[in-house]
């Protein structure tokens, strides 16, 4: 065990936001860039979506893979549940078992010393800094669509934009349309649930020991600086 825990720089947990394919996938790909680096990886899933959907299907053994819970061990169905409803259980659910998942490796000799999470699930951090571990959020989206977002977030962008037809400038963007908006603020309302917490991903970022993005500096050097 000793010489497995030398054989790593540093173990990370990865913990993508469950149920949206388009989250899971940039950091699983992080993942690996991590791995290569010499960093042990464990991928971070909910127990319903590892046994459907992600069971052995990594692509890779060299990351490894554990669950937490969201409150629906047996499936989530958004026709009958809601988004409102999986997103207040796994808000109640999520935080305690992660917290259990951290002492569990504690315990198996590989303790966590970081953990990467989706910024839409910002209560980990709570959870890193309760065990006195490292936090990072990873922003899933382009650093342009975070910039308008966070400037919802500060309020500085308000909403709804009672003028559709005026210009809309942010530092770091040209100049943009109504229409050039994500689509929960263009249109303004339309999924109340996934809007809060993609709004809310910035409510704690600050406190964050790293914030990564999902980019590149040539793809956007103006926003990124």
């Amino acid at each position: 065990m000793e010489k497995a825990q030398r054989d790593h720089k540093a173990h990370c947990l990865v913990l993508p936001f469950p149920i949206l394919q388009g989250h899971v996938n940039p950091m699983l790909q992080f993942s690996k860039l991590l791995h290569h680096k010499g960093i042990k990886v464990t991928l971070v899933t909910t127990i319903f979506v590892h046994n459907t959907l992600m069971h052995g299907s990594s692509g890779s053994s060299c990351i490894a893979l554990e669950t937490i819970s969201d409150g629906y061990d047996q499936g989530w169905r958004e026709e009958t549940d809601g988004i409102d409803a999986y997103l207040e259980r796994f808000w109640q659910v999520g935080p305690q078992t992660l917290g259990q998942l951290i002492e569990k490796l504690s315990s198996s000799g590989f303790p966590v010393d970081c953990i990467v999470y989706d910024s839409m699930v910002p209560w980990s951090l709570d959870v890193a800094k309760k065990y006195g571990i490292a936090g990072a959020s990873f922003l899933t989206q382009s650093c342009a669509v975070d910039n308008i977002l966070y400037h919802v977030h500060k309020g500085l962008l308000k909403l709804p934009v009672v003028d559709d037809q005026s210009e809309i400038s942010l530092p770091g963007l040209p100049p943009l349309e109504l229409l050039d908006m994500p689509s929960f603020v263009h249109d303004f309302g339309s999924y109340p649930g996934i809007y809060k917490v993609i709004v809310g991903q910035f409510s704690n970022i600050h406190k964050a020991d790293w914030v990564l993005c999902n980019s590149f500096y040539e793809l956007e050097e103006q926003v990124s600086t």
